[in-house]
């Protein structure tokens, strides 16, 4: 019990202390899994990040999706539909698969503590909103499993691209 406490406050510490929250990030939230459970089918197939507020629509965006999961998750990787709601309702979809393991299927990707394993990667690069005000972003599973077992917290993150591009002048 003590140990896993102490995993958990590892890692709260560990990604307070890494990540970025400099001017360039919009949005950065994580939901939990109920019971490390994410179903295919029914309720909990689709995991809803709501009151994305985007104020610029000049500028442009990279769109990444992070992964939270321990190490016994019964997937090599994590296959999901993302879908881009705007303020007026028009949807955008695309589907994506993030990779948990390297090419020979042994060693994990991303950052490990303990049994807690942080992956994050980008999905959207150079993206623009093309309406001011509050976007919804869904995650859907897609996997081949009836439940993806293993998975703790999915999260979105949108930060301000570096690329040096106004889509307006």
């Amino acid at each position: 019990m003590k140990r896993g406490l102490l995993t958990v406050v590892l890692a709260v510490l560990y990604v307070t202390v890494f990540s970025s929250c400099g001017d360039s990030e919009v949005y950065s939230e994580y939901r939990t899994v109920p019971s490390y459970k994410w179903e295919r089918i029914g309720k909990g197939k689709v995991i809803a990040f709501d009151k994305i507020n985007i104020s610029n629509t000049d500028d442009v965006y990279d769109v990444s999706v992070m992964v939270r999961h321990t190490p016994y998750i019964n997937e090599d990787a994590v296959k999901f539909l993302m879908r881009i709601v705007s303020p007026s309702g028009i949807t955008r979809e695309s589907i994506h698969t993030i990779k948990l393991k390297d090419r020979t299927g042994e060693k994990w990707l991303g950052d490990a503590l303990g049994d807690i394993i942080d992956l994050e990667e980008t999905c959207k690069t150079f993206m623009t909103f093309p309406e001011k005000g509050d976007y919804t972003i869904e995650l859907v599973n897609l996997s081949t499993k009836y439940e993806l077992v293993g998975i703790m917290e999915l999260g979105i993150r949108i930060v301000k691209s570096d690329l040096d591009y106004k889509t307006k002048e």
